[in-house]
């Protein structure tokens, strides 16, 4: 059962990628790689020649793979050249005795496309000769670890398979992904038991990812100590949902958890939930600013009044100075707001932290810092934190539990409601895919991990 549980929400977390991948498509086309300053080639701690010419200036070479057709891709891309901007116009990155220029290397991947992601990593690291990949969006991880092992460079990304945590790799670090990010739905489940919900039905397209997602959403539900009912499964290309809705109300749930549901089948689906007279709890799944104002427009502000679902946006939440900054930077330079890119590029922060920590720019000294973490890293969305994977008997510190806000929905609106802290993204995952016994035995040897001080829901006696 457990290896039945963690073989789920794999399997989800990799469909839940191609669903924000390809729904949020934004049309933007771009050269294979860009770089904001210095030149191509040679190592990535190369020089430039400074403004005066003199003394040359080592350049930083920092690099990223990511789907510059995707919004997420664009809005990371953003940021990176933001960070270096930020680095380069206080005279550089101050790193043991030398200050670096900071080159941010962009190579475009594609969307999920091995022959792109393949032509874009061997750039990277055999003709660039860059060190260091810190983010990725749209690559294949598997191609892209193929390349940058053998040849020593970091991966700091992102990854939705368990292919980047095995104990085999020695330069591979998750430092962004899901395995460790079940507090979503566990705070959720606990919010709308709190309001007196006791049952709960998951609605999700009639597909392979749809099944795997009930399943998985379910077992959350479940562990959290809600009844579930039998899930209702709907055709992908359905337009009337006045029978999906009936089958929903027919079961008299008290909530009802959509998955994989987004645009104008959320809408619909809703609508025509609302239209059965029924009344309760709904956690909407996919929800952006338009379809909540679309829905809106279908239902009334009192229907989706107290809706909660994942949010990205750290505007009014985050108060440390360094993150007003980034975000007071991000609006001078690019104007309107997006937040796409905010969760997704936390790995930055945690290869700046390595590097800080070290004041180095050797690979060897960054992954031995790496693998062996002890703290949380700020990020844009609160705090991020590497953990070890004794389920897969990798004892080293190589997988991510991510900063992550609720936002709820309020007079139409919506709007931020909690941070989901890093022990809690932690413990909640492991109870729910049964990981207890696993991890007990880790922490009887290596010891109990360190978590941000942050509010928190559960402890190690929650399990």
């Amino acid at each position: 059962m457990r290896l039945q549980k963690r073989g789920l929400v794999v399997l989800l977390c990799l469909l839940l990628a191609a669903v924000a991948l390809f729904s949020a498509a934004c049309g933007t086309k771009s050269e294979t790689t860009t770089t904001s300053g210095g030149a191509p080639g040679g190592g990535s701690t190369t020089s430039s020649s400074s403004a005066g010419g003199g003394q040359e200036q080592p350049v930083l070479k920092v690099g990223a793979l990511l789907s510059l057709d995707s919004i997420q891709g664009v809005e990371m891309k953003k940021w990176l050249e933001l960070f270096a901007k930020l680095y380069n116009d206080n005279g550089g990155w101050k790193i043991g005795d030398a200050t670096y220029k900071v080159q941010p290397m962009v190579y475009d991947v594609g969307v999920w496309d091995a022959a792109k992601t393949r032509s874009a990593v061997e750039k990277a690291v055999l003709q660039d000769k860059v060190q260091y990949l810190v983010c990725n969006w749209g690559d294949i991880p598997a191609e892209t670890i193929s390349v940058t092992e053998p040849n020593k460079v970091l991966w700091l990304g992102l990854d939705f398979t368990d292919d980047t945590v095995k104990p085999t790799l020695q330069y591979a670090i998750r430092a962004q992904g899901l395995f460790f990010a079940q507090g979503l739905f566990y705070y959720i489940c606990q919010d709308y038991m709190a309001q007196g919900a006791k049952s709960v039905l998951v609605v999700c397209p009639d597909t392979q990812q749809g099944h795997v997602g009930a399943e998985l959403v379910a077992a959350t539900a479940r562990t959290a100590g809600m009844e579930v009912l039998s899930p209702v499964f709907f055709s992908a290309d359905t337009t009337d949902f006045s029978p999906i809705a009936t089958k929903i109300a027919s079961q008299k749930p008290d909530a009802v958890f959509f998955s994989y549901v987004a645009g104008a089948s959320l809408i619909n689906a809703i609508g025509a939930l609302k239209d059965t007279g029924w009344k309760g709890l709904i956690l909407p799944g996919e929800l952006d600013g338009e379809t909540l104002n679309n829905l809106v427009a279908r239902v009334g502000k009192e229907y989706v009044e107290g809706m909660e679902t994942g949010s990205y946006d750290p505007r009014t939440v985050e108060k440390d100075p360094q993150t007003v900054k980034y975000i007071e930077t991000y609006q001078q330079l690019y104007g309107d707001w997006h937040s796409e890119g905010c969760f997704w590029v936390g790995p930055w922060f945690i290869f700046e932290d390595a590097v800080n920590a070290t004041q180095s720019t050797d690979v060897d000294a960054l992954v031995a810092y790496l693998k062996d973490s002890k703290k949380g890293v700020k990020t844009l969305t609160g705090y991020s934190q590497l953990f070890a994977r004794p389920d897969l008997q990798n004892f080293k510190t190589v997988d991510s539990a991510p900063g992550h806000y609720i936002g709820v929905v309020r007079d139409g609106k919506f709007e931020y409601l909690e941070t989901i802290a890093c022990k809690d993204q932690y413990l909640s995952s492991i109870k729910v895919y049964g990981l207890k016994d696993v991890y007990q035995k880790y922490w009887d040897e290596y010891g109990y991990p360190q978590f941000p001080d942050q509010p928190s829901r559960f402890d190690f006696s929650d399990l």
